[in-house]
């Protein structure tokens, strides 16, 4: 009977730490569920992404225990925890702290700014960049071009420029800006986490664009343009590329790697100091 119950015990101990830890990122100031966050190791390019409903599940028994878990959502703080201080957390679930910023009124006067777009505007067919959006919340790519900008400037939209759109739902896009170190995408800057709903009746020639007037988001330097589809999908969607420029990627939060010599087609409509 001994042996009986230390092997059972050894059955239930095996089986808790497969189990799959399921859990819901919320915000802690109202309590609502954040859609589409993204939960994954630091530096590594494993993880998950919540659904619509913020809802998770993410197997852990296989990563180290002093890793550390993040979760990073425009217009909150980051969340981090110690994959073993996760695991022994109960529920798990994820609360995310609004962050507050102070955002100084900038008045633009038309003799001060002028309109400009920047970035790469190619409609090629033969270069194409394409998600992989087959495997959905299961695998997150992001890609993310260079900009910029010797004088001040405020981005007022967004634009893809698709080469091909085969898809009879539409898919959803995350859009991310950040800021340099080292030649690559650093912090997230965006005081919202921006999530457009696109389907090819969106487009026009073959053009996706995003309003962003109402996001302040001032910049200076260089600076990147990300964009992550998110969910699945059997559709079949690329975007145009355009050779010898600056395009980086990465999964989930691993490591930006420098895309071959070669971008996606994202370019900004700015209003940039004269």
């Amino acid at each position: 009977m001994k042996k009986f119950n230390i092997i059972f015990a050894l059955f239930v101990f095996v089986a808790s730490q497969a189990q799959l830890i399921s859990g819901t990122v919320l915000s802690k100031d109202d309590n609502q569920p954040v859609p589409y966050a993204k939960i994954g190791i630091i530096n590594s390019n494993y993880g998950v992404q919540a659904d619509e409903n913020g809802k998770f599940q993410i197997q852990l028994e296989k990563i180290s225990k002093d890793k550390e878990l993040i979760v990073v959502v425009g217009g909150y703080k980051q969340f981090r925890s110690t994959v073993e201080d996760f695991v022994k957390s109960n529920p798990h679930n994820i609360y995310l702290y609004e962050k507050v910023t102070n955002i100084q009124e900038v008045v633009i006067t038309p003799q001060n700014y002028k309109e400009k777009n920047l970035g790469i505007n190619s409609k090629s067919k033969s270069m194409m960049f394409t998600p992989n959006m087959e495997k959905g919340n299961s695998v997150v790519e992001e890609t993310a071009v260079e900009f910029s900008s010797s004088k001040r400037l405020k981005i007022n939209k967004i634009n893809m420029n698709f080469s091909r759109f085969e898809s009879t739902m539409p898919i959803k896009v995350r859009y991310t800006v950040y800021d340099e170190k080292d030649g690559k995408p650093n912090n997230l800057i965006l005081e919202d986490d921006i999530i457009a709903t696109i389907s090819k009746d969106n487009l026009q020639d073959w053009t996706f664009s995003i309003d962003v007037s109402r996001e302040n988001i001032w910049l200076q330097g260089k600076f990147f343009v990300g964009i992550q589809f998110i969910g699945q999908s059997d559709g079949k969607v690329a975007l145009s590329g355009a050779m010898f420029r600056s395009g980086y990627y990465r999964s989930f939060y691993g490591n930006w790697e420098k895309i071959g010599i070669a971008a996606p087609a994202i370019n900004i409509d700015v209003k940039v100091r004269k």
